[in-house]
């Protein structure tokens, strides 16, 4: 396989990597990196959700696992819910659950705006969720300053860019959040 890679290469290319000194390192290491484009083209769009279910807590991370079925934001010092409610149909149904949870001996959840939300799906792309292994990826409801809750999710875009785009949707969970 090495020989035929070796051939497949053009003149300057090889010359480039003879100049370069990584000369026969690099055209082993060669198919390894073919195959693993291969995987990720066949594989399509990866997401953050495995390897965040396992990312230990290091000096950036964002969240922090406080044991008591909340994670908190380093930064800001917003708890979010670990767990996250049933499908829920409306507004109305939604910031009842809110006002009527008590996790972690706190009363004064709410919902979060969809800019909470987004930068929620953020930590986690960029794997900053330290030891929290809420699922970040869902249809949630928020509510904003204007009091127009809307449900929706943040996704990837569909060439698989890291750029997420807001889906609006009918109905989703709550995953409150407190200040």
């Amino acid at each position: 396989m090495l020989e035929n890679s070796n051939k497949s290469l053009s003149k300057n290319t090889r010359r480039v990597w003879k100049q370069t000194g990584t000369g026969q390192q690099t055209l082993q290491l060669l198919p390894i990196i073919l195959v693993i484009l291969l995987s990720q083209l066949v594989t399509g769009c990866t997401t953050h959700s495995d390897q965040s279910a396992n990312a230990a807590v290091s000096s950036n991370a964002r969240l922090v696992d406080l044991g008591n079925g909340l994670c908190q934001e380093t930064q800001t010092g917003k708890m979010w819910q670990v767990g996250s409610s049933k499908t829920i149909k409306s507004l109305a149904e939604a910031k009842s659950y809110t006002e009527n949870l008590e996790e972690g001996g706190y009363h004064d959840w709410r919902l979060p705006s969809i800019t909470e939300l987004y930068n929620l799906y953020i930590i986690f792309d960029l794997h900053e969720n330290g030891n929290c292994k809420l699922a970040a990826e869902g249809t949630y409801w928020s509510d904003e300053a204007d009091l127009q809750g809307r449900v929706g999710t943040w996704e990837l875009d569909d060439n698989c860019d890291a750029e997420r785009q807001y889906i609006p949707k009918t109905k989703g969970m709550v995953r409150a959040i407190r200040i």
